[in-house]
């Protein structure tokens, strides 16, 4: 992911909240695989299958990117699915940015979805998407 050039005077307020967003998951990516794993997190079974689908798409979000740069993340989402799938453990070790990276990417997603607009006829999407809201909140405690 390249770095561009911006003019800070020619951003409003949220534009400039979002690059500096932006630029902190950046810094959470590089540091990701490179501390000792010494935090834990203990995980059930239904937040293991919520984690793994949410890795999924995650992985999928970060497959276009350039592969020298998201290696370290994609081996941290491979090695968390591994935990997912695995029965007999519980408990997820991971390092602090690791942990921060999982936070701002729940808290990121639970503000996409409560921004969604939907029409007075999509109540079953609309209840989809609070259902989901709870479970990242549940994700998001238990990492906390």
């Amino acid at each position: 992911m390249k770095a561009q050039k911006i003019n800070a005077n020619n951003l409003n307020p949220m534009e400039m909240n979002n690059v500096s967003s932006m630029m902190g998951a950046m810094n959470l990516i590089q540091k990701i695989g490179k501390g000792k794993r010494k935090y834990n997190v203990n995980l059930e079974k239904s937040d293991k299958k919520f984690l793994s689908k949410f890795l999924d798409e995650a992985k999928k979000q970060f497959s276009g990117a350039n592969e020298q740069q998201v290696k370290p993340l994609v081996e941290f989402f491979d090695y968390v699915k591994s935990i997912c799938e695995n029965k007999d453990k519980n408990e997820l070790r991971i390092s602090y940015e690791e942990m921060e990276f999982l936070k701002k990417m729940l808290s990121d997603s639970i503000k996409g979805m409560e921004g969604m607009n939907f029409k007075w006829y999509q109540l079953l999407r609309k209840s989809m998407v609070k259902i989901m809201v709870k479970q990242y909140r549940a994700l998001l405690k238990k990492i906390n």
